[in-house]
């Protein structure tokens, strides 16, 4: 848990409906599919804690 996590950085797949989003202070990285705009699909993925900006 962080009080203010700050976003790394977003970045969009050029061949599906998806992004990657390296969330900073957490460690945690979401691959989220909006091929349903109603119905997001969020996939969290581990990763080192401090993102640095860039993934």
């Amino acid at each position: 848990y962080h009080p203010e996590p700050r976003v790394a950085s977003i970045v969009a797949s050029h061949f599906s409906p998806e992004f990657v989003v390296n969330v900073k202070e957490t460690g945690k990285t979401l691959m989220v599919d909006y091929s349903n705009i109603d119905a997001l699909k969020v996939t969290e993925i581990g990763s080192a804690r401090f993102l640095h900006d860039g993934g």
